[in-house]
């Protein structure tokens, strides 16, 4: 009788060895430079082969995007979670918690993206997450507006909202949490009613 092929044991397999790569990657990522980061030391961390990163992943790219979108992604929605749609003051806190926490991280992103042109879809997706989501929580106030204004508020609230006016605002000026909530909230507000 021939031996039976349990699917679902081998995609579990599969799936915690990945599991394990994108753990080992985000983890090397994190402690040093995209550069100095290669997929041997990947494999070697995860426990793999390097020819495994790559039937996984396909390229160091493609790593870093999926470590960005499978890692960071959800803790950036979690840390965004509160914010109530309309209301400018939770809006800007929700940012903040997101900055506080993966904004220095996302800046070297950022930076590391002008270098390494082919890291850009990992600055493209972050950009349309972010406007979709300025988009969605000052919907009730962007709603009230006409047409061509409404756009013009939508492009400047998410310039306001942008990782790089907090990056400005906090590491460039030095102004304290509280305050650069203030002022966020001030360019905000002014940006909604005009």
């Amino acid at each position: 009788m021939p031996r039976r092929y349990d699917m679902s044991a081998r995609e579990e397999a599969r799936r915690r060895t990945r599991e394990a790569i994108l753990d080992a990657a985000v983890e090397l990522f994190t402690a040093a430079p995209y550069e100095e980061v290669t997929l041997a030391d990947v494999a070697a961390s995860a426990g793999v082969s390097t020819q495994t990163v790559l039937n996984h992943f396909e390229n160091k790219p493609g790593l870093y995007l999926s470590g960005v979108t499978e890692r960071l992604g959800p803790v950036v929605e979690q840390l965004r979670s509160g914010a109530v749609a309309g209301d400018v003051d939770s809006v800007v806190a929700a940012v903040l918690r997101d900055y506080e926490t993966t904004g220095d991280g996302t800046f070297r992103t950022i930076e590391l993206v002008e270098r390494l042109p082919e890291l850009r879809p990992v600055l493209r997706l972050g950009d349309e997450h972010h406007r979709g989501w300025v988009r969605e929580v000052l919907a009730p106030r962007l709603d009230r507006l006409p047409p061509r204004e409404r756009e013009r508020a939508l492009a400047l609230a998410v310039v306001v909202l942008d990782v790089r006016t907090w990056q400005h605002l906090r590491r460039v000026q030095g102004l304290g949490t509280d305050t650069c909530q203030d002022h966020l909230g001030h360019l905000l507000e002014a940006v909604l009613t005009g």
